[in-house]
């Protein structure tokens, strides 16, 4: 006998994409009869989050900044699973450069520790420089080579 149910279950913190839950008496009636039903498993499929990339319990984050901040450094907001952190961005700080945020990422499953927040940082050049730009970028290339 086939019926319709609506269940609620609860997804552990730090369950990984593909983990299956078993929710033990919610599956097909058993082939005895007047035997107990067997359990149902649930398969965990996540939704993407555009903000990060998953990594077990590590996420990684993609922030693009333009070459003066690179060079000068600067403090940036960057989204959290819990909010927003400012992170300071190092002077020098060169393209495709990762700083690693300790304790930011994800939950381990059935354990106490978190992941990390890795943040990858992307320099930002121009592509079109109007005239006093210009002037600027020559004028540094030349102190630069000195």
């Amino acid at each position: 006998m086939e019926r319709e149910e609506t269940l609620t279950v609860n997804i552990p913190a730090g369950v990984e994409e593909g983990m299956a839950l078993r929710i033990p008496g919610h599956g097909l009636p058993s082939r005895e009869a007047g035997g107990a039903p067997g359990d149902l498993f649930v398969v965990v499929q996540s939704a993407p989050d555009p903000r990060f990339e998953r990594d077990g319990v590590d996420l990684w984050h993609r922030e693009e900044i333009p070459i003066a901040d690179a060079v000068l450094g600067t403090s940036l907001d960057i989204s959290t699973l819990n909010g927003y952190l400012k992170v300071t961005i190092p002077p020098g700080t060169q393209p495709e450069s990762v700083l690693r945020l300790r304790g930011k990422g994800l939950p381990e499953f059935g354990g106490k520790r978190r992941g990390d927040l890795y943040l990858r940082v992307s320099v930002r050049v121009p592509e079109k420089l109007g005239a006093e730009e210009r002037k600027a970028w020559e004028r540094l290339r030349a102190i630069s080579k000195k």
